[in-house]
């Protein structure tokens, strides 16, 4: 269960850990694309085989349905990631809808969401 998510995480906070100002910030998307994009690969982990890794090509759907690559999660981490404060409130934002997905499933893991591959 936990290793399958692992690979964003771990990339995400090695890419924000890796991070220098080098002047002007990249453009990525926006908070909501990636809180939005995380929570369904989350999700769509969650709802997978427990322990099994979210397969590559369910991946690559819940990522298209979102209109997101992986490059551009990681660009967000990239440029995000140096700021701790903003950091700490997008995770806390995370959490608080995997919460409320968690006491609210019916409402929000429709299986007919493309962004949310079927069990």
């Amino acid at each position: 269960m936990r290793r399958a998510g692992t690979w964003l995480v771990a990339a995400v906070l090695l890419a924000a850990a890796g991070c220098e100002d080098e002047g002007a910030p990249a453009e990525t998307i926006s908070r909501e694309a990636f809180v939005e994009t995380y929570v369904a690969l989350r999700v769509a982990q969650l709802r997978g085989t427990a322990g099994d890794p979210l397969p590559a090509e369910d991946r690559e759907r819940v990522l298209a349905a979102n209109g997101v690559t992986e490059e551009e999660l990681l660009t967000f981490a990239e440029v995000h990631g140096p700021d701790v404060a903003f950091m700490e409130q997008l995770w806390e934002d995370v959490e608080k809808r995997l919460e409320e997905i968690r006491n609210t499933p019916d409402a929000t893991m429709d299986p007919g969401d493309p962004a949310i591959p079927p069990p």
